[in-house]
């Protein structure tokens, strides 16, 4: 897999090149799955990170194999921020624990949620309404379903301010336990729709023919008159504008004759029993011929005959309905809840909680036992009351709580986010993962777990990883040798930019000191274009491995090349041969401090840059710092006579050569002691010997201006 920037602008942070990159723009994965790129500070790599996280003002087009990417596009990678950034580990258990089982619980989980969902939120409401004329919290046929659960249930997934949310999931699936298929009569759909809708209604005729007093059904002769005054009631009423009759055009007095209709029909109908008149009114008028029930047929007959047989049948087969309609609720919800599978689900989900809950994932178990062994604290699983996973630090809980609350001092903090960050980042669906100078601000011990980490939790993914210390670098070799390519990121104007690859050759040299002083010892030979600058530019080094390896003679011999105050000649030849190989050096080099003062810095270069760019650019870095050092030196204790017995090391002299308050010794002071180069006491190389940091550790252009800056401020003194 490559992946190649084309191009990436974020405000004004990287420079012309960056917006059209045709070279030094390819990451090669398909030999190892980390790509580190190392860049000092300033150089723009949280902003890379954060364009690649699709920050504001971010702009870029990538190309993934073949697939190209824009910033509109969904993300391709995730970016893990830097220390800064990661001030709330936000997330739900979920997102962080990884075991089967756990995993198996939360799957278990989240088909109870979507189960329950598609049941009470879509289902059971649709089937409710459309199939039962279930349509409020209150309904008709309440009295129907015999199964109070049932009755209780469909009440509440109709209730329009509820829709399920106030059924209890244990005792729903406790009824549903209970439920079995019931066998249904044969019916008549039509009849059934007609039912279900009429005996929800508030004036249902069902409810009032289920109340007549059949004993009291007698003949009415006034019945037919009673129809026939209706029937021209309406006729006149609906043609109201004729004066003649519709039927034999014989002239009429409209108003006249409506008026005696209805006082016939109202005559009629008077003359008709308590019963039969509500008969009349509440149920013959309310219905028509149409009827799936026939009901207003069978009551005319039933009235006009006086004998109840036709009417004991309707009844009946109402009854029948009523009992179809609990056995059609009682098998809507078995059938539903039988084919989502909800109660097998459910119960299996609620054995498992009932376990212990445990980590199994060897990731979350490192993290646990790290914290335990090392600070203290106790990472552990526990449930809450609804049976949840909760993860607890020191018994509290601490995802999505903000750092500063946790009682853990900054590095604990840091390793805590960062490694709940790659804990993350295993579970996301992007292939890349992101790390922004993901050991910054740690202590040796961190430094080395989060490398492990790193290594271990993102194994299944691409990582790209920014930063601006080679110890990473290093580690990541120690814990899986071979494991990334090496790349140095520049963003400097008027220089090569981009993802310059560091070879497999220059990596060796950066991560291991024996392959370093082998390399002194041999292969040197054939790159060095500059044996004097050469020389020079490793005094520093040579002085520490003198120190390391007791050479007491040599080293301080080269000490009076260290000083700017210093007059002694050294033959650096001599000990570079002594100490590394007498088959590198051709010529014999007799330096002093003032030789290196006066060397010639402009376009200078120290190795061949075919093979060793990244070694030609350190060295000329160290030889920059050495040079301003003993400038700096050379020039104060010179002007301001300072007794070098007493005041040896440059940060004595600047205090001895600006010892007073005027407001122009403050401004020396502070200049000189805050300059980079300067400060550069070349320690790193007598603790680790690393000649790589923090020799380039600053840009070229950032060197340059520096130098400008340090030489002005001596020429003005």
């Amino acid at each position: 897999m490559k992946l190649t920037i084309n191009s990436i602008q974020r405000e004004d942070v990287f420079c012309a090149e960056f917006a059209n990159l045709t070279e030094n723009n390819v990451i090669d994965f398909s030999n190892k799955k980390i790509a580190v790129l190392y860049g000092p500070n300033g150089t723009g790599k949280t902003s890379l990170a954060l364009a690649f996280n699709q920050d504001k003002g971010t702009k870029y087009s990538i190309k993934i194999d073949q697939d190209y990417h824009t910033e509109t596009d969904s993300k391709f990678a995730h970016v893990i921020s830097d220390q800064n950034g990661r001030n709330i580990i936000a997330g739900s258990t979920e997102d962080f624990i990884l075991g089967d089982n756990i995993k198996k619980e939360y799957e278990l989980k989240q088909k109870i949620e979507s189960g329950f969902r598609e049941l009470f939120e879509v289902k059971l409401i649709a089937y409710l309404k459309n199939s039962f004329g279930i349509t409020t919290k209150s309904f008709g046929t309440e009295e129907l379903i015999s199964n109070i659960s049932l009755r209780y249930f469909s009440s509440d997934l109709a209730n329009i301010k509820s829709k399920g949310k106030g059924i209890d999931r244990e005792r729903f699936i406790a009824a549903m336990e209970t439920l079995y298929h019931i066998n249904e009569p044969e019916c008549d759909e039509a009849k059934f729709k007609y039912f279900a809708s009429d005996y929800n209604s508030k004036t249902s005729i069902i409810k009032k023919l289920i109340e007549l007093k059949i004993n009291l059904i007698q003949k009415e002769e006034e019945l037919r008159k009673i129809e026939e005054s209706n029937d021209a009631i309406r006729i006149l009423e609906k043609y109201d504008y004729l004066n003649d009759c519709i039927v034999c055009d014989t002239g009429i007095t409209h108003e006249t004759l409506l008026n005696r209709k209805k006082e016939l029909n109202s005559k009629s109908i008077q003359s008709l029993s308590t019963q039969s008149k509500m008969i009349v009114q509440e149920i013959i008028e309310k219905v028509d011929y149409s009827n799936a029930f026939s009901i207003k047929k069978i009551m005319e007959n039933t009235l006009n005959s006086g004998t109840p047989e036709k009417l004991e049948e309707l009844i009946e087969e109402i009854n029948l309905y009523k009992e179809i309609y609990s056995i059609r609720i009682n098998n809507l919800f078995f059938n539903e809840a039988t084919d989502s599978e909800l109660i097998d689900i459910y119960n299996e989900h609620k054995r498992i909680a009932l376990e212990k809950p445990e980590f199994e994932s060897e990731d979350i178990i490192f993290i646990e036992q790290f914290l335990s062994e090392n600070l203290g604290r106790k990472i552990e699983l526990s449930r809450d009351a609804d049976q949840n996973l909760k993860l607890l630090l020191a018994e509290r809980e601490f995802l999505n709580k903000e750092r500063s609350s946790l009682m853990l001092s900054n590095g604990e903090q840091n390793f805590l986010s960062l490694s709940f960050e790659l804990l993350k980042a295993k579970k996301v669906e992007q292939q890349f993962i992101v790390l922004d100078d993901p050991i910054s601000s740690f202590d040796s011990i961190y430094k080395n777990k989060i490398a492990y980490a790193i290594i271990k939790f993102l194994s299944n993914k691409k990582s790209i990883i920014l930063t601006h210390n080679t110890d990473l670098i290093k580690l990541l070799e120690h814990q899986q040798p071979n494991s990334f390519s090496l790349f140095f990121l520049n963003n400097t104007p008027d220089e090569v930019n981009g993802l310059i690859a560091v070879t497999p050759k220059e990596t060796k040299l950066l991560i291991y000191l024996h392959e370093f002083i082998n390399f002194l010892r041999g292969d040197t030979a054939s790159e060095i274009v500059n044996e004097k600058a050469f020389l020079i530019s490793i005094v520093p080094f040579m002085r520490g491995y003198c120190q390391i390896t007791n050479n007491i003679e040599s080293k301080n011999k080269l000490t009076q090349l260290m000083h700017g105050y210093k007059t002694e000649t050294v033959n650096v030849s001599k000990i570079y041969r002594d100490i590394f190989s007498n088959t590198v050096i051709k010529d014999d080099h007799e330096i002093s401090a003032a030789d290196i003062i006066d060397f010639d810095m402009d376009n200078v270069s120290i190795l061949r840059d075919e093979e060793y760019p990244l070694l030609n650019k350190t060295l000329i870095h160290t030889l920059n710092y050495l040079y301003l050092r003993l400038s700096v030196e050379s020039k104060l204790v010179a002007k301001f006579n300072i007794n070098t017995n007493k005041f040896d090391m440059l940060s004595s002299i600047i205090l001895a050569s600006f010892n007073n308050t005027t407001d122009e010794n403050r401004r020396n002071r502070a200049f000189f002691l805050s300059r980079k180069t300067l400060l550069n006491e070349f320690n790193h190389f007598e603790v680790d010997m690393n000649i790589f940091q923090p020799a380039i550790d600053i840009t070229n252009r950032a060197l340059r201006k520096e130098r400008l800056d340090i030489l002005g401020r001596l020429n003005e003194l």
